[in-house]
């Protein structure tokens, strides 16, 4: 057991020194389009968690640790309609009477001479460098999960900052006489930073009941919702909270489970999240599944900005989620599992609203065949997907799949206040009271339908390589207007 007490004084220290260092990752996407990329394809987990369960020493068979490296290069393009101000017909020189009138363009959003909300360009590639790693602690009927996770931006060190200020003392050094603008735009500049951590999962767990013929698991701590809860189209966030696992088995029927969750949404405001999931598989031994899923995002009361019933937790889900797996014959061998699926989801809660034009956009679906498996050298699989989610089916910060790219990271409910917009005075100090929020740009991470297709080869038993293409475009064209996404990544990962 000593080797098991010096892995983890280890991992103490370095979580100590490294910690405090952490600060917000800034790249050249969003948190959310962050979140997306970093959630694994069915292909994708599957080699990776073929790779776990390996023991420390012969004798320490309590302990487990997996880990995987990956290095990314994605091509992205987006195109979209954006807002600008027009100051060239009438209402003076002033830049109130300017900022009062907006206008709508549809145009590329990256690359070229294009900016992000901070002035830095927005390339149209993007490289990052990841690493993983799980550890897993079990004994007797209890059990311990942790996975840590360093994801950050390709590139060199630097000072990458364009513009700041210079202190200038007195003689004596004793305060501060200016602040003088400083110009740093002419340095080598960097992409690369080397700090960013994520506490991916961390979680433990007691079987409270376990014959054989049935089970009963209860689970405490952080994961995530799709670790537990099956869909495509939603299920990216994080869940900290408590989670009770119940399975058996019928004979000659299926095999049966039942998983429950709460959790926490915003601590604050005792906000508060429930979902659960009951499937059959195998059902009559066909290889027929047939799974259901309800979450409730729901806040009744003020949130943490002090609004009322906010319409941005307005999702109380249900989803019916159908596959079905075979193993055709091929040279005599039923060894390349193919499996169908697909799922429906409908948002019982969606309300007709001015910023989805009077309607209730609703639903989401999803549809797609998953063909081999990737556990040993010279293994490969095909992964084809077909996805659709509506304006209003998934909380834009839970949504999955594809995506829109969304680089200036909007959103559908976003209000600009202080604008005459639809109204014909120009003067900001003028407007009727009715015209003084601006209900744009209307426009978020949902309201798409899109491909994707997904190619995974294994070059060793550690070492594959998985290429996807994937694009989007906006589901409903009055929301929020014309949208296209594309992406195209190659990515190696080792995985161990």
């Amino acid at each position: 057991m000593k080797y098991v007490s010096y892995l983890f004084l280890f991992l103490v220290v370095f979580l100590v020194g490294v910690i405090p260092s952490i600060h917000a990752q800034v790249g050249q996407e969003t948190g959310f389009n962050r979140v997306l990329n970093t959630r694994d394809d069915q292909a994708v987990r599957e080699f990776v968690q073929s790779k776990e369960n390996i023991d420390v020493k012969e004798k320490s068979r309590n302990l487990e640790i997996s880990g995987d490296v990956r290095f990314e290069w994605r091509s992205i393009q987006e195109k979209s309609v954006v807002l600008f101000t027009d100051c060239s017909s009438g209402g003076g020189n002033l830049p109130d009477d300017c900022s009062s009138d907006f206008h709508q363009n549809y145009r590329a959003l990256r690359g070229g001479e294009h900016i992000d909300m901070r002035g830095l360009p927005i390339s149209t590639n993007d490289f990052d460098v990841e690493f993983n790693l799980k550890v897993k602690y079990s004994f007797k009927r209890a059990w311990a999960v942790a996975h840590l996770q360093f994801d950050n931006p390709a590139g060199i060190r630097g000072r990458n900052d364009c513009e700041g200020t210079f202190t200038v003392f007195n003689r004596e050094g004793s305060s501060v006489e200016e602040y003088i603008p400083r110009d740093s735009r002419r340095a080598l500049k960097g992409s690369g930073e080397g700090m960013f951590i994520t506490l991916k999962r961390a979680y433990m767990g007691y079987n409270v009941l376990g014959d054989g013929k049935q089970r009963i698991d209860i689970e405490l701590g952080r994961r995530k919702l799709d670790d537990v809860f099956d869909s495509e189209i939603q299920f990216t966030n994080r869940f900290d909270g408590i989670l009770f696992k119940y399975a058996t088995s019928v004979e000659k029927i299926a095999d049966f489970y039942w998983n429950t969750a709460a959790f926490v949404i915003d601590e604050r405001v005792n906000h508060f999240g429930y979902v659960t999931e009951l499937g059959l598989l195998d059902l009559y031994k066909t290889g027929f599944d047939v799974k259901y899923s309800f979450i409730n995002w729901k806040k009744n009361g003020k949130n943490r900005c002090f609004i009322r019933n906010p319409l941005g937790t307005d999702f109380m889900n249900s989803q019916i989620t159908l596959a079905y797996t075979f193993s055709p014959t091929i040279n005599g061998k039923n060894d390349i599992p193919v499996e169908f699926y697909g799922g429906f989801l409908v948002n019982h809660a969606a309300k007709k609203t001015r910023f989805t034009k009077g309607m209730r956009k609703n639903l989401g679906w999803y549809g797609g065949v998953y063909i081999g498996n990737v556990d040993k050298e010279g293994d490969w699989s095909i992964d084809i997907e077909y996805v659709g989610v509506q304006a209003q089916a998934v909380p834009e910060n839970d949504v999955g799949s594809i995506g829109r790219g969304n680089i200036y990271d909007e959103n559908l409910l976003d209000i600009l206040r202080g604008s005459c917009y639809g109204h014909s005075s120009r003067s900001l100090y003028s407007c009727p009271s009715s015209y003084e929020i601006g209900y744009l740009p209307r426009r978020g991470n949902t309201n798409f339908v899109g491909w994707k297709f997904e190619f995974l080869y294994a070059l060793t038993d550690n070492l594959s390589i998985d290429v996807a293409y994937e694009f989007s475009v906006e589901e409903d064209a009055r929301i929020g207007g014309p949208h296209r996404y594309r992406d195209f990544e190659i990515e190696a990962i080792y995985a161990f």
